[in-house]
């Protein structure tokens, strides 16, 4: 299987959106178009997709986090592969393009928030030379 992997454009909106339902994240690809517009044009915000015969099968997104408690780093926002292709490192290789993306913009770290129930994804991440090293809650107030 051939595999392309490039940034994302507005017309990945349809295809972002399919693959975000099967990650629990459901929306529609206008939703997804409104989301992505500023995201695409943020200096400091990446999101680069697979695609295999037209179809895209995994997508990534990472962007810079810059904090007064700590050096400036990449952080990886969201990342899903189709359901159908999962096992294949199209998963790893995302990740790796985001490593790209992050020394190129100087961040010398990396790193990623994961739901404590989604086993699968700590032992992905681990596989990929992660290491768990917080245990938080995320509180949220509605405004």
């Amino acid at each position: 299987m051939d595999l392309l992997y490039r940034k994302a454009v507005p017309q990945d909106s349809l295809e972002i959106a399919r693959l975000s339902g099967q990650l629990g994240y459901p929306a529609n690809s206008e939703q997804i178009e409104a989301r992505l517009a500023p995201i695409l044009n943020a200096d400091d915000h990446v999101v680069i997709v697979a695609e295999a015969q037209s179809k895209l099968v995994g997508w990534i997104h990472a962007h810079g986090r810059l904090l007064v408690e700590s050096p400036p780093y990449a952080e990886i926002g969201g990342l899903v592969v189709d359901q159908e292709f999962r096992g294949q490192r199209i998963g790893k290789q995302l990740v790796r393009h985001c490593e790209e993306w992050a020394r190129t913009k100087g961040y010398q770290e990396l790193r990623v928030r994961v739901n404590v129930t989604r086993v699968e994804a700590h032992q992905f991440y681990k596989h990929a030379g992660f290491e768990n090293t917080k245990t938080q809650q995320v509180f949220r107030k509605e405004l």
